[in-house]
């Protein structure tokens, strides 16, 4: 198989995990194959061993003496494992020790043990404002496959200089951490639950068993809010009601959906409830002493009267990505770092300037050459597959002035993508010190999800042999010639087709199509183009014919499976009132998110006294969107459109998108 056409495995449907020795492991959908994901985070290390990170203390002479004005921090964070070839296997041995231990047993004896795939992952640093910020254009990154790498850059103030060089050098407590969100793709039937949190039991639940501070706020670990919602499910705090019927075969996994349920709703809800509190109590500049000592989350609710019932409604069917996360305190994440990593910048003539190359899957190497226009010799640093970050002191009697330039050539796996070549030039007054290279934004991606259809029902017993053969190909202005391939897809392993994207943003045309023998006959599709921003595309298979499912084919509006499909893009269907309050205190309507955002499909138009309405079918039921033109709403009369609808703050229509 290429290597831009992968098979991808996920978490089987009966969702059977184990919790040891710092890891999560699951069963995937083959038998002979457990998928595993450490718990927390690390840092990162380069090609040299050492820790990728370094820690800046600017200081500026007053008078006889110097004073810490502020500093910077750039670090990389992993969550791959960093064991040789003899300890992994020691690791696996202790992980099957205690899997036969918990139960139930793995369905093979001794496994093979393979990373979970991940995507759509998100990192940011918590820190409390007094002490710094993150640097948006360091976060704004995909988590990707585990083993990937995320960097962060935090602007320190005095406060947060002194408490990160004092952290580092002596070991003390350092008040911020690392929150990584991401998805995993596990095998679902066609279910659901309805959610309800009882917001005064809730209350009473989270401020017995949190902490508690002087301030009256109620503060703890991810590992204390997830035990004290594992106790509210239990005792019908968090209700959850079992939407759909299980298959018969399927009957002894109701326990663990409806626990799949309850995890789910947790990530769902988490902004609803908690924020993020890096310190619970007020600190002052020259003491790091302080109550925090790990990545805590507040209780947004700081009294019974200020909760409220909140609701929740989720549907799966089929493959379906779920939310989950971890935490790390930067406490135990520079344990083990030492004063080499600190450097102390006299601002009025130093500076650090850094060089970050986030990780992707497709990357085999970025070579880049960077220089400055005085005060640092140039650099050319290569990264590899796993990214990093380089970080260089440039001496000038006017730093604002110094220039900054690179040059990047990043290279992909595949032998038939071209080379991408990025530069650029700045002065560092204009923020030119900070270099982000990010592979990922030259690839495009898609699922591709093969199901064995029953009418309107996935069929999920009795299709272990079903195959197809699928073909992918993109051509674009960038390439000398099409890019082709073709895998094996089953029911139980999707494919990912990746392509490399324009350098200068023109977009090319992917496409794919299927074959293969169903039920004992042959079966073919034709080829369907895939839309640029589309994920997921599904293969339809029955012994009469293969469906294409994309948003560019031919889908019959009284499809309900193939619509269905379609509209859930191989993630849950959210509905509810659990979106987080705005800032006047209204929640978004049920089927739409936080920022005023709706999607369905038109299916009538409404012309009343007080103006026309869209009635759009969403996954929470119909909406009734007023628009401000009869102009606007006569175009929405001829037929059923898919759009995207953006609301003003009085709920109006304000842009209206229609997917074609």
């Amino acid at each position: 198989m290429s290597s831009f056409l992968r098979e991808e495995l996920g978490v089987a449907m009966s969702g059977v995990k184990w919790d040891v020795a710092g890891y999560k492991l699951w069963q995937s959908t083959r038998d002979d194959i457990v998928l595993f994901t450490p718990k927390q985070p690390r840092l990162a290390r380069g090609e040299n061993g050492r820790f990728q990170c370094a820690v800046s203390q600017f200081r500026q002479q007053v008078e006889d003496t110097y004073k810490i004005t502020g500093g910077s921090a750039i670090f990389t964070i992993t969550s791959a494992i960093e064991h040789d070839a003899r300890a992994f296997e020691e690791l696996k041995q202790q992980w099957l020790t205690e899997m036969n231990a918990q139960g139930p047993q793995p369905r093979v004896g001794n496994p093979r043990f393979i990373p979970l795939n991940v995507q759509k992952g998100e990192a940011r640093v918590l820190i409390n404002p007094r002490s710094g910020e993150p640097d948006q254009a360091h976060t704004d990154a995909n988590i990707g496959t585990p083993g990937g790498t995320n960097s962060f850059l935090v602007n320190l103030t005095e406060l947060g200089a002194q408490e990160w060089v004092q952290g580092i050098k002596q070991g003390r407590t350092v008040p911020a951490g690392v929150k990584m969100t991401y998805e995993y793709l596990r095998m679902m039937p066609d279910v659901g639950a309805e959610v309800r949190v009882y917001g005064r039991r809730a209350f009473r639940h989270l401020s017995t068993e949190l902490k508690a501070s002087a301030r009256g706020i109620f503060y703890g670990g991810s590992a204390s809010i997830d035990a004290a919602w594992e106790n509210m499910s239990r005792d019908g705090t968090v209700e959850i009601t079992f939407i759909g019927q299980l298959p018969p075969e399927l009957e002894e996994i109701r326990r663990e959906l409806v626990n799949t349920f309850a995890e789910q709703a947790r990530e769902q809800l988490f902004s609803s409830l908690f924020e993020p509190a890096p310190d619970v109590e007020e600190a002052e500049a020259g003491d790091t002493g302080g109550l925090f000592g790990g990545t805590n989350f507040a209780l947004k609710w700081r009294s019974e009267t200020e909760t409220t019932d909140l609701n929740l409604t989720l549907r799966f069917k089929g493959w379906t990505w779920l939310r989950a996360s971890m935490d790390a305190d930067l406490t135990s994440l520079f344990a083990e770092l030492d004063e080499t990593y600190v450097n102390e910048v006299n601002t009025e003539m130093s500076f650090p300037a850094s060089v970050v190359v986030d990780s992707d899957q497709q990357l085999e190497h970025v070579a880049v050459s960077w220089s400055a226009s005085e005060g640092k010799a140039p650099e050319a640093p290569v990264f590899g597959p796993q990214g990093g970050n380089e970080v260089y002191v440039v001496t000038s009697d006017a730093p604002n002035d110094v220039e900054i330039s690179y040059n990047a050539k990043v290279n992909f796996v595949p032998s038939s993508w071209p080379v991408i070549e990025t530069s650029g030039r700045r002065r560092i007054g204009d923020g030119g010190n900070q270099v982000v290279i990010k592979p990922a934004s030259w690839v495009g991606r898609h699922m591709i999800y093969m199901f064995v259809r029953d009418g309107d029902e996935i069929r999920l017993a009795g299709i272990e042999n079903d195959y197809l053969i699928v073909n992918v190909s993109y051509t674009g202005p960038h390439l000398f010639q099409p890019i082709k391939a073709s895998a094996r897809i089953t029911p139980f392993e999707p494919v990912e087709f990746s392509y490399p994207l324009s350098p200068e943003g023109a977009r090319g045309e992917a496409k794919f199509s299927a074959f293969g023998v169903i039920g004992s006959r042959l079966v073919r599709s034709p080829e369907v183009p895939i839309n640029f921003d589309e994920e997921a595309v599904f293969i339809l298979a029955s012994s009469n014919d293969i469906q294409l499912v994309s948003q560019a084919a031919v889908v019959p509006e009284t499809d309900g499976l193939a619509q269905g499909l379609l509209e859930a893009g191989a993630r849950p269907v959210v509905g509810g009132d659990a979106a987080p309050a705005t800032e006047t205190g209204r929640r978004p309507r049920p089927g739409m998110n936080g920022d005023g955002r709706l999607s369905g499909t038109v299916v009538a138009v409404e012309y009343g006294i007080h103006g026309p309405a869209l009635i759009i079918e969403t996954a929470a039921g119909r909406r009734r969107v007023p628009i401000r033109s009869h102009e606007l709403a006569d175009a929405f009369d001829d037929r059923r459109k898919r759009v995207t609808v953006e609301l003003d703050g009085d709920r109006y229509a304000s842009e209206i998108t229609v997917e074609l």
